[in-house]
Parts: C-alpha cells; sequence; structure tokens
C-alpha cells in the first residue's frame, strides 16, 4: 500500500477526483525524510526492498527505536528534535509531548 504520494496523486477513477486521504503528500521526497528525521527516524543502511516492475526504485527502511507495532505506549516519547529539545535533552532535562489537538481526541 502507497503511503507517499507526489501532491498531484489522484485516486483511480475519474479527473477531478480529489487527493488519495490515506497519503502524505509531498512533491519533495527531501521535505518528508528531513521530518522524519526531525522525529528521530533514521535510514537504515543497506536495507534494500524489492523493485516491482514499472517502479521508480526500491523501498527505503527509516526507523526509530520507540516506532514498534507491540509497544503503543514508546509512541510518547518520540520527540520533535528542535534545537531547544536538543538543549533540554543534552543537559538531562525531560523534553514534554505536546497536548493532543482537538483533532486527535
Amino acid at each position: 500500500r502507497e503511503l507517499l504520494s507526489p501532491g498531484d496523486a489522484y485516486g483511480a477513477g475519474a479527473e477531478g477526483a480529489g487527493p488519495l486521504p490515506d497519503c502524505f503528500q509531498s512533491t519533495h521526497f527531501g521535505s518528508f525524510v528531513r521530518q522524519l528525521n526531525l522525529y528521530s527516524f533514521h535510514k537504515v543502511l543497506g536495507w534494500v526492498g524489492s523493485d516491482e516492475p514499472g517502479d521508480a526504485g526500491g523501498w527505503l527502511h527509516f526507523r526509530n527505536p520507540n516506532f514498534r507495532p507491540d509497544r503503543p505506549n514508546l509512541l510518547l516519547c518520540i520527540k520533535r528534535l528542535t534545537r531547544a529539545n536538543r538543549q533540554r535533552l543534552a543537559a538531562g532535562l525531560e523534553v514534554r509531548s505536546c497536548q493532543p489537538s482537538r483533532f486527535q481526541q
């Protein structure tokens, strides 16, 4: 299942159907990778996914030790690494998560 699509990706069907609702829409893959890195997701070196016919390339694999399907409680440990948050971590201080927005409740 595709999760990342170009900004102009549309669902199968008629023209003007609108963008696919379950895809992260980005025209610049580098921007998406930068966001992953801000949340401590890093590319797994040496991991190459299989190419399918007509595919633009292999899959890239990103990993964060706190992102595990069997441990949803670890999601609270994923923090955005801003300059201020990096300084807090270096000083041994706690980095707090933002409160969920009204859309996430």
